[in-house]
């Protein structure tokens, strides 16, 4: 046998090594491809139950809004009713007293009422809770961040088949029947929600 037939040719070697070098980028373009899509699914679903959560909470608040009125813990304001301002101007957007809410300690003597209020901030929107309805310095609070991302918002009012831009306070606690947001994100998606207000009770 020549030493021809016993072995491969450089040609040879230099063709199987790039087939293989092809086959092993291929390999590993497709690998992180499937790694980008994989995160791209994680993110979105991310995003997805983070929609969910505020979509929940916004149901559940805006349902449950009563006519109490309320003052908000700094005492520098007389109570009033449902306050809702456009959601252009960053600050406190929408506040209102609500029911409802449960206290799980035992013969718990505690009101079901507390006050709300939701305010866009370097493109959150904050929901703030307050355990009592006329809340003092002193009150326990919770703060939340219930979407993040937004480049605008807007909010519209309606009752009696009118829309409106905002919604002034009374002391009577009058408030609106729906409540629509528009929210833009950074990313240019447009989301839009409306809510039925007080329709829990």
């Amino acid at each position: 046998m020549s030493a021809r037939e016993s072995g491969f040719t450089l040609i040879e070697t230099l063709v199987a090594l790039g087939v293989t070098a092809t086959l092993a980028t291929s390999g590993t373009v497709m690998m992180l491809q499937t790694l980008q899509a994989s995160r791209a699914v994680d993110t979105r679903m991310d995003e997805v139950r983070t929609l969910e959560a505020a979509n929940g909470l916004f149901r559940a608040d805006l349902g449950e809004v009563t006519r109490r009125a309320s003052a908000p813990p700094d005492d520098l304001s007389p109570p009033v009713g449902f306050l809702g301002k456009t959601g252009e101007d960053a600050g406190d957007i929408i506040s209102f007293v609500r029911t409802g809410w449960r206290d799980s300690r035992k013969d718990s003597d505690r009101s079901d009422l507390q006050r709300v209020a939701y305010r866009f901030e370097d493109g959150n929107l904050i929901r703030t809770a307050w355990l009592r309805p006329n809340p003092a310095p002193a009150t326990p609070v919770v703060e939340r961040v219930l979407l993040s991302g937004i480049d605008s918002l807007t909010v519209h009012y309606r009752s009696a088949g009118r829309w409106y831009d905002e919604w002034p306070a009374t002391p009577e606690g009058d408030h609106p029947d729906l409540v629509e947001f528009e929210i833009r994100f950074a990313e240019q998606d447009v989301l839009r929600l409306a809510y039925m207000v007080g329709a829990i009770q």
